[in-house]
């Protein structure tokens, strides 16, 4: 019996071992050459050639779905890389499936539970982009500025990245991606005169994400969401903004475009 149990466990090690072995690193090449060649540079989808090029982005697809940070953590060594990897596999699940229903234009907002309800797979585990979204990503990073990089294939969604995250720059990507969607008049706009601050409906959805931030990372025992924007805001109306109490700043949100976020 206790040879048997010895065999078996020296089996087990091996398995584990060789498993271990056959696991690489996310090479995110075929990503980066797909985004870079069908997101154009406002962001916006070539769903049409991108669709004709789908087996290529499988071979993404299976990548992440075969290896992530919880079932291979040796291979993503910090926060940084773990965040790359969540988020890459976020936006490439959605222009997968976006891709695959197209020429549907409603495929994802008509039926948005289905959609994010969806079957994926990431790490040998059947997941779904709800819980990517708020069980890991959320969850797990506490980094807000993720909001700005995630795309759900909505026109109203933060712009796709051409090209995917360099190791190492995840942060960096992070800052830029705040910045180019906090000074995009589509998305914030501030009239110093009415002191009225229009935002994207995206600090509405995910305010105590921002506050929170402010809070903990700020120490701002009240925060205030025009506090995070000032953060980001270049030019002129930052001073404006910084210098006008936040107890005069009426908020408001613009309405959220559901359309597909393709190329016209």
């Amino acid at each position: 019996m206790k040879v048997s149990k010895i065999l078996f466990g020296l089996i087990a090690v091996l398995w584990l071992t060789a498993s271990s072995a056959q696991a690489q690193q996310t090479n995110y090449s075929e990503y980066d050459r797909l985004t870079r060649k069908y997101i154009n540079a406002q962001g916006l989808v070539d769903y049409k050639g991108l669709k004709s090029e789908l087996p290529a982005l499988k071979t993404f697809i299976d990548q992440i779905s075969a290896v992530s940070p919880e079932s291979h953590p040796q291979l993503f060594p910090d926060g940084g890389e773990q965040l790359r990897f969540w988020m890459t596999a976020y936006n490439a699940w959605v222009l997968y499936i976006a891709a695959s229903e197209y020429p549907s234009k409603s495929a994802i907002w008509s039926f948005i539970g289905t959609f994010r309800n969806r079957s994926i797979k990431l790490g040998g585990r059947d997941s779904s982009l709800e819980d990517l979204e708020h069980k890991i990503i959320r969850a797990k990073y506490k980094e807000p500025r993720i909001h700005f990089y995630i795309n759900c294939a909505a026109y109203s969604c933060p712009p796709l990245w051409q090209g995917a995250i360099a190791p190492g720059k995840t942060w960096d990507v992070l800052n830029q991606s705040a910045k180019r969607f906090i000074n995009d008049p589509r998305n914030v706009k501030f009239d110093p005169a009415t002191k009225k601050l229009q935002l994207s409906k995206i600090f509405d959805w995910f305010k105590d994400d921002f506050l929170t931030y402010l809070k903990d990372k700020k120490g701002i025992a009240q925060p205030h969401i025009s506090q995070y924007i000032a953060m980001y805001l270049d030019g002129p109306a930052r001073e404006v903004l910084e210098k006008t109490p936040v107890s005069e700043i009426s908020v408001s949100y613009f309405s959220y475009n559901k359309s597909l976020n393709e190329q016209k």
